[in-house]
């Protein structure tokens, strides 16, 4: 067996070993949609604002950072009006519940209207895949 061969055998695996943190960066993401949940979601109005609470569980095997909560809100036929848009500002780990309070200052009429329907989802959000 050459030097050429030689080296490439030890190269070769210290390559792959160096690859694998940037391959879970790509690779090994958590899905953000499937893992966390919204639940208990309630609307009030408060001196005038519409305060959306509700809580987020978090049932995957990732913890996520930077949540974004959005609340759109729809008239009785299904044609959107507007929505609000809240983040977390504290980390949700493996696990873990956490509260989440979305309030819209001075909302439409159409969306406190009892036709209106409400949809609160999760739209974004930061894991870290070590």
């Amino acid at each position: 067996m050459s030097w050429g061969w030689k080296h490439l055998l030890i190269m070769v695996p210290i390559m792959l070993i160096g690859f694998l943190p940037m391959a879970r960066l790509f690779f090994f993401k958590g899905n953000i949609i499937n893992e966390l949940i919204v639940s208990d979601v309630e609307k009030r109005f408060t001196g005038g604002n519409l305060e959306i609470v509700g809580l987020i569980t978090n049932n995957g095997s990732h913890d996520w950072s930077s949540v974004s909560i959005e609340a759109e809100f729809y008239d009785g036929s299904g044609v959107f009006l507007d929505e609000g848009q809240e983040y977390l500002r504290g980390n949700v780990s493996r696990g873990a519940k956490e509260h989440f309070k979305i309030t819209i200052r001075n909302p439409k009429d159409s969306m406190t209207s009892e036709e209106s329907k409400m949809v609160v989802k999760i739209s974004g959000g930061h894991s870290s895949p070590f």
